[in-house]
């Protein structure tokens, strides 16, 4: 982070140099914790919250999956937006810098695999069980474990769950090492 260095001097007083973070500093650290925190928070209230609450409350997995899906696509949305804005946060910090940190580039990795799970999650995965859902005329609680489609379903919702998984992990190291860096400078 780098310092604002502040003379101050008063007559007949030496000079005293003061040095503490600069304000846009503590401005972008501020925000990358934040962000990051928003991000985790939607994805762990996402998991033990509304998935689990909705099974257990709604009449019927057909319903219970219009409200996760929809869920799912804010938090996914969620990520794609504050991953490449911490990321650019991440490089702005370090290009100010006169250190070299050497866990930015792992803190970096972790960020971008966050972005990833989210893009893959949203583009690929959803959409796959939004469409296999609806091709499932009877409604998802009527077919049969054994159905192909259910069988496919099933294993998009594990690759789902998987996702969101990795996620967490990177995002609580990724904040972890976020708010350690401060105090080792």
């Amino acid at each position: 982070m780098a310092m604002a260095v502040r003379v101050e001097r008063r007559k007949g007083e030496r000079r005293r140099i003061s040095t503490g973070p600069k304000t846009s500093d503590v401005i972008l650290q501020f925000l990358e914790i934040l962000g990051l925190s928003v991000w985790l928070g939607s994805i762990i209230f996402f998991s033990f919250a509304v998935a689990p609450s909705a099974f257990a409350s709604l009449p019927t997995h057909q319903l219970a999956g219009l409200l996760v899906t929809s869920t799912i696509s804010k938090v996914e949305l969620l990520g794609m937006v504050i991953g490449p804005a911490l990321l650019i946060i991440l490089i702005a910090t370090r290009m100010r810098s006169d250190k070299i940190y050497s866990l930015t580039a792992v803190r970096a990795a972790l960020l971008a695999t966050m972005t990833a799970t989210a893009a893959v999650s949203r583009f690929f995965i959803t959409p796959a069980m939004v469409t296999l859902r609806n091709e499932m005329r009877d409604g998802i609680d009527n077919v049969s474990a054994t159905d192909p489609m259910k069988v496919q379903f099933d294993s998009l919702h594990h690759y789902s769950v998987g996702l969101m998984s990795v996620a967490l992990f990177a995002g609580l190291a990724a904040l972890f090492l976020t708010v350690r860096s401060p105090l080792k400078r």
